[in-house]
């Protein structure tokens, strides 16, 4: 089960209705938002920069009180893909548990592990969620996909891509 510790008082989530001054993207994250229920974000590496691509919901937890999802080392198209489609199956009703394994993401035989984020990692991996939540806590978990082997991060003898794409944001 997912800690996020809510507090009474007024809620800090941006209005999807209050778009004065914002700017077109922000917007953008606001319209999706209210039409289908979250936007994803997309990351890619800069020119000249190493590290993985990744995308990221904003949304979910808002719309369907389900953690919001991210996923790394995918090209960056099929990053954003996987979360669109994870988007789907919880509009739908399906919900992604933290420890889950999940062979409906990708194609067979590929399964995913879903695994809940650690609050500290959340401004440096997913900050436009944190400015769409403001203050409200929300929870965010990390969908990891394997190897050949069918070997995750975490395992002995995972392919080093792998291993090196997805950073293990469960880890403090």
């Amino acid at each position: 089960m997912f800690r996020v510790k809510f507090c009474c008082g007024p809620q800090m989530t941006k209005s999807l209705e209050g778009k004065r001054g914002l700017s077109a993207p922000d917007m953008k994250v606001l319209r999706d938002i209210q039409r289908v229920g979250w936007h994803v974000t997309g990351v890619f590496a800069q020119k000249n920069e190493k590290g993985p691509e990744w995308a990221f919901s904003i949304g979910l937890f808002h719309s369907f009180q389900h953690p919001e999802i991210v996923v790394f080392g995918l090209p960056f198209e099929r990053c954003m893909d996987v979360v669109n489609v994870m988007g789907q199956e919880v509009k739908a009703g399906k919900r992604y548990g933290p420890g889950g394994e999940y062979p409906d993401i990708l194609q067979d035989p590929y399964r995913c592990i879903v695994r809940e984020v650690g609050g500290q990692h959340y401004s440096h991996y997913v900050g436009y969620a944190v400015w769409f939540y403001e203050d409200d806590p929300f929870p965010l978990t990390q969908c990891f996909w394997p190897d050949k082997k069918g070997l995750f991060p975490w395992d002995d003898g995972c392919n080093d891509y792998v291993k090196n794409a997805q950073p293990l944001l469960f880890l403090p």
